[in-house]
């Protein structure tokens, strides 16, 4: 039970720390919110949808928020108590520094508790929310942007070109369609053609396709052999939105549920054991392990991060403490400075290790427990080092 000086500190934080979230996750939101403006001018989406939007992007902005927002909490509090003498005071009846940090120890572990349930189940549903609105509007306004004679280029990849288009979008003449891929690029034209969507799955998330009608697929097989195949067809269903589309907001593995990447981690390991284990892989074989080394890091960095988020937290509180407490006159001037080179140290070390891990040179988990390690060892040694003599 914490004594009426432990809440009246606890309290002390709590206020600070809604103001430097609510700072942190608006600074990132800016990011987002011009590309959210820019399909309210072009899609004419309504206010209640922007508003979703935004708060669901918001939500998945917390897990970096709330750290950085515990640490400056932390050190606003404890340097503004100690400048109006209040910590002297408690110290003089009898408060070690161990009481004194107990309830921000309380409101770290409530905190991160927090956000670890948050990361399992409300943060991937926000995202994915997020992402099939913004698919939805896109497509909404797919038939409104394909115009006559102007080159579409909205679906990544694919760039649309019709001398003609009537209906709204919906039927094109004198089609032409460019795309470019890992295995090439090909081009189609056709006399004419109709997009037909339809919806499907929880959300409703919609796929498009374009129906044409006489035309002639042009691929190119290689480009240093420079081969050549020419299709004709009478009619051919080119998909230009479906499971695949990604409009560059969210990654997929953070739509993914705690339980979902975890059981992702482990068939990936699984299945590149039974790849090693055999003498020779088949081609599709060889293609799947290449796809798994290629998406493995950042599947086990999400989930890993994950883990790794509420333990942040806490480390963040122990630094904003004991570069918070004032150690008397003429030796508090770096603290600020001290604190803001200890978080320039733990994400320069933690983007470094992500670098070595999608090399495959460090384990994942490594990359993620190692800075809060460090964190925590200097935390700990400048804790110990506290000065309470006045």
């Amino acid at each position: 039970m914490l004594s009426i000086a432990q809440r009246y500190l606890a309290f002390q934080f709590i206020p600070p720390f809604i103001v430097s979230c609510m700072f942190f996750v608006g600074f990132l939101l800016t990011f987002q919110l011009f590309r959210i403006l820019e399909m309210v001018i072009n899609k004419g989406v309504d206010f209640w949808t922007v508003a979703a939007l935004t708060g669901h992007i918001a939500v998945s902005f917390l897990p970096t928020a709330i750290p950085l927002s515990v640490l400056i909490a932390t050190i606003y509090t404890l340097n503004k108590l100690c400048e109006d003498s209040e910590i002297v005071a408690m110290r003089s009846f009898g408060m070690t520094k161990g009481k004194i940090f107990y309830p921000y120890l309380v409101l770290g572990i409530t905190i991160a508790a927090g956000i670890f349930s948050l990361n399992r189940s409300l943060i991937p549903v926000s995202q994915t929310k997020f992402k099939n609105t913004i698919v939805r509007l896109t497509s909404r306004g797919m038939l409104a942007d394909i115009s006559s004679e102007d080159f579409f280029t909205e679906i990544p990849g694919v760039t649309l070109f019709a001398d003609k288009v009537k209906r709204g979008g919906n039927q094109l003449y004198g089609v032409f369609i460019h795309t470019q891929g890992d295995k090439g690029q090909q081009i189609i034209t056709a006399k004419r053609g109709a997009l037909i969507k339809q919806y499907s799955g929880e959300f409703n998330v919609p796929s498009i396709r374009l129906h044409l009608k006489n035309g002639i697929i042009t691929k190119t097989k290689g480009i240093k052999k420079g081969t050549i195949e020419n299709i004709h067809f009478e009619e051919y269903d080119f998909p230009l939105m479906g499971d695949n589309f990604q409009p560059g907001f969210v990654a997929r593995d953070s739509m993914r549920s705690s339980r979902e990447l975890s059981n992702l981690v482990t068939n990936r390991k699984k299945r590149l054991k039974e790849f090693s284990n055999k003498k020779s892989l088949t081609g599709e074989e060889q293609a799947e392990r290449r796809e798994i080394l290629r998406v493995k890091s950042k599947t086990e960095l999400e989930y890993w991060t994950r883990i790794n988020t509420p333990f942040q937290v806490i480390v963040f509180i122990l630094i904003g403490f004991t570069m918070g407490i004032k150690k008397g006159r003429g030796r508090t001037k770096n603290t600020g400075m001290i604190s803001f080179g200890i978080l320039i140290a733990y994400y320069v070390v933690f983007f470094a290790g992500v670098s070595l891990a999608q090399k495959g040179k460090i384990h994942t988990w490594l990359v993620v427990f190692i800075p809060t390690l460090l964190a925590t060892l200097i935390s700990g040694f400048f804790y110990r080092k506290l000065d309470w003599e006045n």
